[in-house]
């Protein structure tokens, strides 16, 4: 992990040095083991880079790379994880004298593919290329944007930083807010993944590259489109799905473990980071340093709240199955708004807060045990996938008698693990929504023909059927009069206010508007490259793990376990009632059986509305009640969701989440109006080397 930082100026520009040692003096957070710039000045060029070393070879890291053939230079946020394979491929031979660096390699690749050496690069990386020839500079994204870039163009200049705070250093890039992306994150949703919070200033959206012209022009393209490359794999049995599956797993999980530090495993005792650690346990097996593991557990709580929400059973499974050394948090008696400012001044901007309020805590606890790399198998559903696709593609067969098997098989299983969910809601769940299809786009014989099967099939009774379709083919604007009528809705962005920025409530999905009609495995590969939420959560985490000096590293985000998982039939991963079951079945010797046999996860919700209420009253009132808002939100609204969050035993997630997202855009506001966003934090605890 490091930061990165370049300007290309349209004509001389004699300050061109001072502003690229600002750019990087404002990045230095990020990089305690040595920065660099590189300027020429004749070609109106500048690179920066800080640099933090978490792999064997970075140590002999010095950034930005230049004086290579062709007048190529380059500044990169880099870690190449199938180095071996370039080896190979570019014939290259390293000695301890001259070791190849990740961007070294990189520079190599560049030189005999161009810029499609993206298509052989596996890791995660924000890199910029300069190339002296054709005068045009290259910006790369890694496929699931683990690593941020962001820009800014001007009539006289284009520059490009890993944080926005060291694009608001130069003069002429103005701090105005983007009033749209601030009233649709209010709002709960997500505008355009190239939208940053400051008008002025995009991101470069994962797995896109973007040529920059001597003009300033710019042209962007998707150099990684799973959704259109990759086929459905075939192959003869179950046993060879699983072979693979972890074969695939085990060589991302290796490739992320190598650091010259101790390693860390975020384990919530979910299974996608009990898989991580199970996996990176057996690969580090014969080390003599055991891996470290962090935990959120809730020994404070009550024994009514601990059962909703803690899960150290699960993690003590995990644990007492391999040899780690674990370290727990007691998220209990954790504020939801604890650092708040600090996290807020670090990224500068807004964020979900939910996610993210323990791990401040986490990476002081990792950083006092020497920890440098932090793996983490967050998000790793969405990856994997949970198979209920295989339910949706029976519903377009009609096939609803074996949808009845499947859904009864599933909901045995969660009896299993003392747990409800009934056949009739896995059809609510996940066959409805084709019923609902067939009435919308008027295929009324195929709707009435599903609605009887599905009625004879799982016992819903028809009239209920046509009832709730009924109400989901009426038009949205609709459906919300209605919802306002039994008071379950009222807006707290006025939705005037989106009226006249031109946006829509589709607009602000988290998926935006997919094409339906795709097959399943495309429309899979296209809520994955697509999905806004997973990239707003990466974005949040990077430069709180940065300011820490630790490296998040996501295993389940390899691009060969993606391209894998998107290519499996969805029968491979629901089978026998078990979602997920590649996963299960593929570690059956490795994962504890306590964690192959658990069904849903924990939500903390609850403990979170807990939290709130129990330590921050007083000022959630002032962030809620804070004047700055008021040119975004319903002022009345936000005072009635305050109250009842005052007011009510057991407060709405719904309510909840919009007083955190409001607190957020308040302490956002307050620091941008004294100046904090801009240059190195200044009011922030950062830790010193």
């Amino acid at each position: 992990m490091s930061g990165i930082s370049g300007i290309v100026s349209r004509s001389r520009n004699p300050s061109i040095r001072a502003h690229i040692d600002m750019m990087t003096r404002s990045l230095d957070h990020r990089g305690p083991d040595g920065s660099g710039v590189w300027v020429n000045e004749a070609r109106n060029v500048a690179l920066g880079h800080v640099l933090l070393a978490t792999t064997p070879e970075s140590k002999a890291e010095r950034q930005p790379l230049s004086d290579m053939p062709g007048g190529v230079a380059l500044t990169a946020d880099l870690r190449i994880d199938n180095r071996e394979s370039i080896h190979r491929s570019l014939r290259l031979e390293s000695s301890p004298s001259d070791p190849l660096t990740s961007p070294k390699l990189l520079a190599r690749a560049y030189r005999k593919w161009g810029a499609e050496c993206t298509d052989h690069l596996f890791g995660d990386y924000a890199y910029a290329i300069w190339d002296g020839q054709s005068g045009h500079l290259l910006c790369v994204r890694d496929p699931m944007g683990v690593k941020p870039l962001y820009y800014v163009r001007t009539d006289s200049i284009f520059a490009f930083a890993s944080e926005i705070r060291s694009l608001l250093t130069l003069p002429g890039v103005s701090d105005q807010i983007n009033r749209r992306q601030v009233l649709t994150f209010l709002s709960g949703g997500y505008t355009p993944r190239e939208e940053t919070f400051f008008e002025s200033i995009k991101c470069l959206e994962p797995g896109h590259l973007m040529h920059v012209f001597p003009d300033l022009s710019t042209s962007s393209e998707r150099y990684w489109s799973p959704a259109r490359q990759i086929e459905k794999l075939s192959l003869r049995k179950d046993s060879e799905y699983e072979r693979k599956f972890r074969k695939v797993l085990e060589q991302a999980v290796g490739a992320n473990l190598r650091s010259i530090g101790e390693v860390g495993i975020l384990l919530s005792g979910g299974m996608d980071s009990s898989s991580v650690a199970s996996v990176a346990d057996a690969h580090e097996r014969s080390s003599s340093a055991p891996l470290h593991t962090f935990s959120y557990t809730f020994p404070s709580l009550t024994e009514r709240k601990r059962r909703f929400v803690d899960e150290r059973e699960y993690i003590d499974a995990v644990l007492e199955s391999g040899e780690f050394d674990p370290h727990f948090l007691d998220a209990g008696t954790l504020s939801p708004l604890h650092q708040l400012e600090d996290m807020v001044e670090v990224w500068g901007q807004p964020f979900n807060i939910r996610g993210l309020y323990t791990v401040s805590k986490i990476l002081e606890n990792a950083r006092g045990n020497g920890v440098r790399v932090l793996l983490d198998g967050a998000e790793g559903d969405s990856v994997i996938g949970y198979g209920y696709d295989l339910l949706t593609q029976l519903g377009r067969e009609d096939d609803w008698e074996r949808f009845a098997e499947i859904a009864r098989q599933h909901s045995e299983n969660y009896q299993e693990g003392r747990r409800k969910y009934p056949p009739e809601k896995v059809f609510w769940n996940h066959g409805f929504g084709v019923i609902v299809e067939h009435l919308r786009r008027g295929r009324l014989r195929r709707f009435y023909r599903s609605a009887n099967a599905v009625s004879k099939h799982l016992g819903i009774p028809r009239y209920l059927i046509l009832k709730r379709s009924a109400y989901w083919v009426w038009p949205s604007h609709w459906r919300k009069k209605l919802r306002f009528m039994r008071n379950e809705e009222r807006d707290l962005v006025p939705s005037e206010k989106f009226k006249r920025l031109g946006v829509s409530r589709e607009d602000r999905s988290a998926l935006g508007d997919l094409p339906s009609d795709e097959p399943l495995h495309v429309q899979r590969s296209l809520a994955l490259q697509e999905n806004r939420a997973l990239t707003n959560a990466l974005e949040a985490m990077d430069p709180i793990f940065a300011a820490h000096h630790v490296e998040a590293r996501h295993p389940l985000y390899d691009r060969r376990v993606i391209e894998l998982c998107l290519s499996l039939p969805a029968d491979q991963r629901f089978k026998g009632g078990w979602t997920r079951s590649i996963l299960r079945r593929s570690l059956r010797n490795v994962l504890p059986d306590k964690i192959r046999r658990r069904l849903g996860k924990v939500t903390l919700e609850g403990v979170i509305a807990h939290n709130l209420r129990r330590f921050e009253k007083d000022r959630l009132s002032d962030f809620i009640l804070d004047d700055a808002l008021r040119p975004f939100v319903d002022r009345e609204v936000a005072t009635e969701m305050l109250d009842r969050f005052r007011e009510s035993g057991e407060p709405d997630s719904a309510c909840t989440r919009s007083l955190l997202r409001m607190a957020v855009v308040s302490v956002w506001l307050r620091k941008r109006r004294h100046g904090n966003l801009k240059g190195p934090p200044q009011t922030v605890s950062l830790p010193k080397e």
